[in-house]
């Protein structure tokens, strides 16, 4: 059952919507940025950057990324205290959470950009195929295997490598994964699970397979250090980021406005969302981390779990969707034509 969503406010933010002065609302800022976002935005930097306590935030690119941050939240402050209706802002730290999470992915495609189109093709891969599973363990790390074995606990690293290690066809199975289908990359991930016996870490997952595949994590040259004798390889690789990088920033705008459409115009969209082959597409988004399987659900108003159980069956049929809306099959159809024109027309000259 799809329910109505309400804008709330988090008591945290509700003096920006008191007539004080700009100092005053400065120096609130400043406490509420060190009390409550800081702690969250440099955990996950942190966590991102793979930072200990001897390369803490004060590092060059974790300062960089912690100042892109913080000016993105006083964005959205700014936002709200003009225009608290159209812009609310409900939870402060998770906010700062996703936008850290966001600034932190964007400064990874950048900086590896061959091994991150991997780790997204892989990702996207485990979230579509049934027969596969991602999940989140106590510590919320992403947890990866066959789909039985969700909510399992994953086994120590070491052990699992070294079960792959040991298996002397496994790895020319997975270096002809560079040249293969869809189809066998789900066979040899099954091979890959079936190996191991246990669920696995998804970064040590893509770390191996990266490893065998010869996948390196670069950063992108600058343009001044590209001439005209630069190998063409190297110049079809950074072609491919950049693409890689404008197709996300397209998928993140059409996201934006998605959120604006009404709801029953997003549960028509989003539910049955294919692509050009009729497959459903939904995963793309948190694959890229545009949006979390939590967003999505609360752009649809229902909760994370209750999408969670559908997710395997996407994309459903209008008559499924019409039964959640509790509306007609024929008002499903029309409420998807008229998101597609306002998409349509508000992408215009975007695309």
């Amino acid at each position: 059952m799809v329910r109505k969503q309400s804008a709330k406010i988090d008591p945290l933010l509700e003096p920006l919507l008191l007539p004080i002065s700009d100092d005053e609302i400065d120096q609130f800022l400043s406490q509420l940025i060190v009390s409550h976002a800081d702690p969250v935005i440099k955990g996950i930097i942190g966590y991102k950057l793979h930072l200990n306590s001897h390369r803490g935030i004060g590092q060059p690119d974790a300062h960089d990324i912690h100042q892109e941050v913080i000016l993105q939240l006083l964005a959205a402050f700014r936002q709200l205290r003009q225009q608290p209706a159209a812009h609310p802002i409900s939870d402060l730290r998770g906010l700062a959470a996703i936008i850290t999470h966001r600034t932190c992915s964007r400064w990874m495609r950048q900086q590896f950009p061959e091994r991150h189109a991997f780790k997204n093709r892989l990702h996207y891969l485990l979230m579509r195929h049934r027969g596969f599973a991602i999940w989140q363990n106590e510590n919320k790390k992403l947890i990866t295997g066959l789909a039985e074995w969700k909510g399992r606990k994953e086994v120590a690293a070491e052990k699992q490598l070294k079960r792959l290690s040991d298996d002397e066809e496994l790895p020319a199975r997975i270096r002809l994964l560079k040249f293969s289908r869809e189809a066998d990359w789900s066979g040899t991930l099954h091979g890959i699970f079936t190996r191991l016996g246990c669920p696995i870490e998804f970064d040590k997952l893509v770390s191996c397979m990266a490893a065998v595949l010869q996948v390196e994590d670069r950063p992108l040259e600058s343009i001044d250090e590209i001439d005209d004798a630069s190998d063409p390889a190297d110049s079809n690789r950074q072609h491919d980021a950049e693409w890689q990088i404008e197709k996300r920033t397209f998928l993140q705008r059409i996201w934006e406005e998605v959120q604006q459409l009404p709801l029953n115009q997003r549960a028509a969209l989003l539910l049955n969302l294919r692509d050009h082959e009729g497959e459903g597409c939904l995963a793309l988004f948190p694959a890229l981390g545009i949006a979390t399987i939590r967003q999505i659900a609360e752009a649809l108003a229902m909760e994370a779990e209750k999408l969670a159980e559908m997710w395997n069956g996407l994309p459903l049929e209008d008559a499924r969707i019409a039964e959640l809306l509790q509306v007609t099959r024929q008002q499903v159809i029309n409420a998807r034509k008229s998101a597609r024109e306002r998409l349509a027309r508000r992408l215009k000259g975007f695309i």
